[in-house]
């Protein structure tokens, strides 16, 4: 079963400027990175906190798993490296249009 996994993703810069690191956030922001989106919580000049979703079987995505997964994708095929650090959100917590919305 597919569900929406919401999650919030902590992001490091590992090498250059605070502007190369705002870029790339930005760039994050506007194309998703391997079937996750993302909106800005909060941007410092070397942390970015992103709240994030992505659609997968809930059973199988652990924290360590889809943290390595998007830094993998990010380095690969954008050649973005980041440090990234993931902690899922309860679907206790989800509200309840989003609750509805992962069950339809």
């Amino acid at each position: 079963m597919l569900d929406t996994i919401n999650f919030t993703m902590a992001a490091e810069y590992r090498q250059g400027d605070e502007q190369a690191f705002r870029d790339v956030i930005d760039w994050i922001l506007a194309n998703g990175v391997g079937g996750a989106s993302f909106e800005a919580a909060e941007v410092t000049g070397s942390v970015a906190y992103l709240q994030g979703s992505i659609v997968g079987d809930r059973r199988l995505v652990a924290e360590a798993g889809l943290a390595e997964y998007l830094a993998d994708v990010l380095a690969r095929k954008e050649g973005i490296h980041l440090n990234i650090s993931i902690h899922l959100a309860s679907p206790s917590r989800q509200l309840p249009a989003e609750r509805a919305a992962v069950a339809a």
